[in-house]
């Protein structure tokens, strides 16, 4: 369990599935000590290791086996009252902004030097909240995400039809609806996200907002 960080080194855990870096922080970090690395977030909450900060990269698919990861990973291993920082090379706002709320305590990028990873970590383990400013436009995203209109499940499984080209009318006789609700349900996407489908597709909207299939906020 999360223990309060105290002026000896903070005690870190890393979850990801890239041996390199899981090897690679017990050599290069200099100052936070790292006790021990997992590849999955399962892992880590079935060891239950006493930390500081949990070092969380979002996509722990490399396995291919379907692991928690994204938002899902975030909140499951904020929950277990661990401090998390995200160490990821994702660069949508979006899901960035929704993995921050799904409890994340920051969030820096895989392109960082050592040593700001390292400031990051020692920011959260004091406590505090980091923003990468290697994410230009992050902190205007996550001021949003509270405010941004929430789709349904509903409204994302048509999202998620309209994404594959599938038509209404197959949309309704799948899901026992009406083509006419379908329709209307598509619609309450649409005027959610009015400025973006101007010129975007459902399919990109699906992908910006990390929620097709398999991506990092689909929960």
């Amino acid at each position: 369990m999360m223990q309060t960080a105290s002026t000896e080194a903070v005690r870190v855990c890393v979850v990801d599935d890239d041996t390199l870096i899981r090897d690679g922080a017990r050599v290069l970090f200099s100052r936070a000590n790292v006790v021990d690395t997992f590849a999955s977030v399962e892992a880590l909450l079935q060891a239950r290791p006493a930390a500081d900060v949990v070092l969380l990269d979002l996509n722990l698919r490399g396995t291919g086996e379907p692991l928690i990861h994204g938002a899902m990973g975030v909140n499951r291993v904020s929950r277990a009252g661990y401090r998390v920082l995200i160490y990821t090379n994702e660069r949508r706002l979006a899901v960035l902004a929704r993995c921050l709320a799904a409890g994340a305590r920051g969030i820096v990028h895989k392109s960082e030097p050592i040593e700001a990873v390292e400031r990051a970590i020692d920011e959260v383990a004091r406590g505090g909240t980091v923003v990468t400013l290697a994410l230009a436009g992050l902190a205007e995203a996550v001021r949003d995400h509270g405010g941004m209109r929430r789709l349904t499940p509903r409204q994302r499984e048509i999202l998620a039809a309209r994404a594959r080209g599938e038509s209404f009318r197959s949309i309704g006789q799948r899901l026992f609806i009406s083509e006419r609700t379908a329709q209307d349900h598509m619609n309450h996407v649409n005027e959610a996200f009015a400025d973006y489908l101007a010129t975007h597709s459902p399919a990109d909207l699906e992908r910006d907002l990390g929620i097709g299939p398999g991506d990092l906020n689909n929960l």
